[in-house]
């Protein structure tokens, strides 16, 4: 077995590199240098894993297995995958992975389709006393498909320094410059088409394998285009954040209901735009994957909250024992919940509504109002949503449920007033006492909600002939955050009521 090579400089990308012909030799380094050291090729092979159909190469990402493990690459260099955090499919022997690139493959299998070798051999060169002042890596990369012919190889140098660029290093990076292929690399930093993930191997990796669409594009300003750039930067969103809630990632839930609720306020405040045929079954797939978040998001903020609650209870009232113990069954509830949207994620509505999205980009289906101005029918748009906001206010806030009419009006305004400033040149428009209603109004359905877990607590200890008096004194705690933090809400209901009016400007 081979050793592996010494740590580098720890740089996430060496200084230069130089893209060169196969039968280029390093040139002499020693007389740059008191001491040069010469490591022994190490070789490194990685299998690339992907759908039949090339899913991950057609967003850039590759899915890397070697004997150090495996690994995903979005195009800033490889980075370790830990296993599933539900465990893989029982039948699959390879335990690939999934999680962490399922938003492509949507349930497809995968496969081996490349296998590429690369083969790294470091030079040290030191100082008088010893110190590392420089390191070339000299690389080679083979590609091809299982047990066939190679497809297509790669050779570069990369020069990396202590980051203090010495003469040591100015030396050995005018060898290495006169050494290469004359203008086969311009030496630019980090090279074109490479990779490195910081342990002296980089990857040949080929541009994201674009899929051509057949669709003629909108036409530019138009309400459809308009809408088709917020809709590419939301599922850009999206893809970022479905990994993240797939690992269980701290604050992942959240802004995974925050881009749901983005996308579906957007396509439902800009109805006619594109297809309603096409857009209204998404909204309704990304309604029940939302629901099942916003049980996950339920238990979540009932556990970040409870020692908060805890603490403005009478002191001595909640003991420790029973706030380990009502804790240990939050936590618990959360855990449960959040696994339920993880096995949501992995389920056909899910997939479908990817799908769905990907269509709506990809194919832009015309509504009715597509080739209208993108900023009057923007305007015209949000004048609806303003009347909506000021409809739901008008049918009272008297009860929990009206205010959550309220919120979600006020939320969906909110939105479409953020998509107009993206994709028009309407200008920024004050969104704070949206910010604020929607925070308000949400501290106290938060409160109402831990108030009622709570007393289903106190329910649950007396069935069970345990002692209910924390579990009530945390609800009764709980309910007067709603009693307070009504009337804040009710005076924030009144300044939106007079300012819809105005369409939120000055």
């Amino acid at each position: 077995m081979q050793t592996p090579h010494p740590e580098p400089f720890g740089r996430t990308d060496p200084r230069r590199t130089w893209r060169i012909a196969d039968d280029r030799r390093l040139p002499a380094l020693e007389p740059f240098a008191d001491r040069v050291h010469r490591h022994g090729p190490v070789v490194l092979r990685e299998h690339l894993w992907d759908t039949d159909d090339r899913a991950l190469a057609a967003e850039g990402v590759e899915l890397l297995r070697s004997d150090a493990g495996w690994s995903v690459d979005r195009g800033d260099g490889p980075v370790e995958v830990p296993p599933d955090l539900d465990g893989g499919d029982d039948h699959d022997a390879d335990h690939v992975p999934r999680d962490v690139v399922e938003v492509f493959l949507r349930g497809r299998p995968v496969r081996v389709v490349r296998v590429r070798d690369t083969v790294t051999t470091l030079v040290e060169l030191r100082g008088r006393d010893g110190r590392l002042r420089a390191e070339v890596a000299d690389v080679r990369v083979d590609e091809g498909e299982p047990d066939a012919a190679v497809l297509r190889s790669a050779r570069w140098w990369a020069l990396s320094d202590d980051g203090r660029g010495g003469t040591v290093y100015r030396a050995a990076e005018r060898a290495l410059a006169d050494a290469a292929e004359p203008g086969a690399g311009g030496g630019a930093r980090g090279g074109a088409g490479l990779s490195n993930d910081g342990a002296g191997h980089s990857a040949l990796r080929a541009a994201p394998e674009r899929r051509k669409g057949t669709a003629a594009r909108p036409r530019r300003g138009s309400a459809a285009a308009a809408l088709r750039a917020v809709l590419r930067s939301l599922r850009a969103d999206l893809v970022a954040v479905d990994p993240r809630v797939r690992a269980d990632e701290h604050g992942s839930v959240h802004d995974l209901r925050k881009v749901l609720r983005r996308l579906r306020s957007v396509l439902a405040a800009y109805r006619g735009a594109l297809d309603r045929d096409a857009t209204e079954p998404l909204r309704a797939e990304l309604a029940e994957v939302s629901r099942v978040a916003g049980v996950a998001r339920d238990a979540e903020v009932l556990r970040d909250r409870l020692l908060r609650t805890a603490g403005r209870a009478p002191e001595g009232f909640v003991d420790a024992e029973t706030l380990d113990r009502i804790g240990a069954h939050v936590a618990e509830s959360r855990a449960a919940a959040a696994a339920d949207l993880r096995h949501t994620l992995r389920s056909a509505t899910w997939f479908r509504a990817l799908d769905r999205l990907d269509d709506l980009v990809a194919r832009v289906p015309r509504g009715p109002h597509a080739d209208d101005d993108a900023q009057a029918f923007a305007v015209h748009r949000i004048a609806r949503e303003r009347k909506r906001v000021a409809k739901a206010i008008d049918g009272g806030t008297e009860t929990l449920d009206d205010l959550h009419e309220v919120r979600k009006a006020a939320r969906r305004l909110r939105y479409a007033l953020q998509a107009a400033d993206e994709a028009t040149d309407l200008g920024k428009r004050r969104l704070g006492l949206l910010r604020r209603v929607q925070d308000g109004l949400g501290e106290v359905l938060d409160a109402a909600h831990a108030t009622a877990a709570h007393r289903e607590l106190a329910t649950l200890a007396a069935r069970s002939g345990a002692d209910t008096f924390g579990a009530g004194v945390l609800a009764t705690t709980e309910h007067a955050v709603v009693e307070r933090e009504r009337d804040r809400a009710e005076h924030l209901v009144a300044r939106l009521r007079s300012r819809v009016a105005t369409g939120l400007r000055g």
